[in-house]
């Protein structure tokens, strides 16, 4: 910089000269005037120029030395990654590029012999590939990100190089050093799969950390030193048409998006400090509550939630125990349970749980149900009581709709398997979903009998002596213990999927 500066002075210092001896010569009329004004304009271009190169070089060194400033807050904690995707000019201009890398250095990786030139590893018989090493903080910019932005800038599917260069140096790779970025290059190569973005295969090798050799100094910061060159070869050789119609609208999984259906991909994808499996169901009032909630909450970024169908995740739910909708499991990366507990009215509440191993059948206290119920109610759910028979609110209703929960609002029977069975107790054939009930051999008042039960409460039981039309079962349940949901009000209150019962 300081050379330029030094050109601009020589050239108005001459010029000035120049016109002094002009004016020193003529003395008379326009030529005189003319000299002396070209005399102030080439000073005040001087001093302009002069003013515009200060700025520029203060201003400059303002930013290096923030950015310095930044690098150089914890030295400690550098990290450094690998990369092989063909010419090592264009990975090492596009790492050095990104804010958080403090440098990228073109490198030979993972050949058989031990040492690598140029001219060794050109010849294709050595099995090194070009590459780069990429110095970053991670607390700033994470690996993953360095992953997805490689497989940005490559074909992964071509075998025999990459665009114009071909051979088994221009090969592309990923060399990982711990089992957590062997996990991570893998979970975005799988996505990558899933996506179908490529007809092809994906032929990356996925490798472990072994031998590397920095390739000569006329190949390092070979963009800046030969800027021209790097630009018609990116562009010749085929690259950035390629990364431009590839790539461009592409984008991977945000892990930290809220929110996100659940996957094996989604749990392991991230050093998260807390996974949290939030069990939902479209029908279910209370999910929905739950949703709207978080939704309107910034989820912090130690803490994944991921949605899964409570209707259709028959594994999880059996795995983790659950037992009713509007669960939440929290669970480690490889899905190992660390606790679990139901229902909860913020993003501060599930906060509190996190870690505490609770069971889910401790949803209330004793307190807390005797507000909810009616004594009756509380007779029934709670100490196992049996109401009265044709004198309770559901043994002759037969309007088409639902019967939930009186607690939760889980569904339990449909009024198109209710039959008039003459006890005087509400009967069904089968429950509306074989998932929301629990069946116990029950030995009390001197006779083996087949209690039904919701998660932890009575609610009534079951024989044999049902239709034999119609699967052979009598569920006698107490009234008690239901809420009946017309048929015109299921989609309002969010069952509306089992409108479809009433169609047949």
């Amino acid at each position: 910089m300081w050379n330029v500066l030094l050109f601009f002075v020589k050239i108005a210092w001459i010029f000035y000269k120049y016109l002094h001896l002009l004016e020193r010569r003529v003395h008379f009329g326009v030529l005189y005037s003319y000299t002396w004004t070209m005399k102030t304009l080439t000073l005040l271009v001087f001093w302009g120029i002069l003013s515009l190169l200060w700025g520029w070089y203060y201003f400059q060194i303002r930013a290096n030395q923030s950015l310095v400033s930044e690098w150089s807050a914890d030295t400690t904690n550098y990290e450094k990654a690998y990369f092989a995707w063909g010419c090592f000019w264009c990975m090492e201009s596009i790492f050095d590029a990104q804010k958080w890398v403090k440098k990228a250095v073109s490198w030979y990786l993972w050949g058989e012999k031990d040492s690598a030139t140029y001219q060794q590893v050109s010849t294709g018989n050595t099995k090194h590939r070009e590459g780069i090493e990429v110095t970053y903080d991670p607390s700033k910019i994470s690996y993953r990100e360095l992953v997805e932005l490689y497989w940005q800038q490559i074909d992964p599917t071509d075998s025999d190089g990459q665009f114009a260069d071909t051979g088994p140096q221009y090969t592309t790779a990923i060399y990982y050093k711990t089992p957590e970025e062997q996990s991570i290059v893998e979970q975005t190569q799988k996505f990558l799969e899933d996506s179908k973005k490529f007809e092809k295969p994906i032929v990356t090798k996925i490798i472990p950390f072994t031998t590397f050799f920095p390739a000569e100094e006329y190949h390092q910061d070979y963009a800046q030193k030969n800027a021209l060159r790097y630009s018609l070869y990116a562009k010749g050789s085929g690259r950035e048409d390629f990364k431009e119609s590839t790539w461009k609208d592409f984008q991977f999984q945000n892990p930290k998006a809220w929110y996100q259906e659940y996957s094996p991909w989604a749990v392991s994808s991230g050093s998260w400090k807390h996974i949290v499996l939030f069990f939902h169901a479209p029908w279910c009032s209370t999910c929905q509550a739950i949703e709207k909630n978080l939704l309107s909450s910034q989820i912090p970024d130690h803490l994944l939630i991921l949605k899964v169908d409570f209707d259709t995740a028959s594994d999880l739910r059996k795995k983790y125990q659950v037992l009713t909708q509007s669960s939440f499991v929290e669970i480690d990366s490889q899905g190992n349970i660390l606790g679990k507990w139901v229902w909860w009215v913020n993003l501060e509440d599930i906060q509190k749980h996190l870690s505490k191993v609770q069971t889910v059948k401790k949803t209330y206290t004793d307190a807390e149900l005797r507000a909810k119920l009616t004594p009756e109610q509380y007779k029934v759910l709670i100490d196992w009581g049996t109401e009265p028979p044709f004198d309770n609110a559901y043994w002759d209703n037969h309007d088409d709709g639902i019967y939930v929960d009186v607690l939760d609002g889980t569904p339990l029977f449909s009024s198109t398997d209710k039959f008039d069975s003459g006890t005087g107790w509400p009967s069904f054939t089968r429950p509306i979903e074989d998932n929301f009930i629990t069946t116990d051999e029950d030995d009390s008042l001197g006779m083996i009998r087949t209690e039904v039960s919701s998660k932890t409460w009575h609610l009534g039981h079951v024989f044999d002596d049902g239709p034999t039309n119609a699967w052979g079962k009598r569920y006698c349940i107490n009234s008690a213990v239901l809420r009946f949901v017309p048929k015109a009000q299921l989609e309002k209150e969010w069952y509306g999927k089992y409108l479809v019962l009433f169609d047949q």
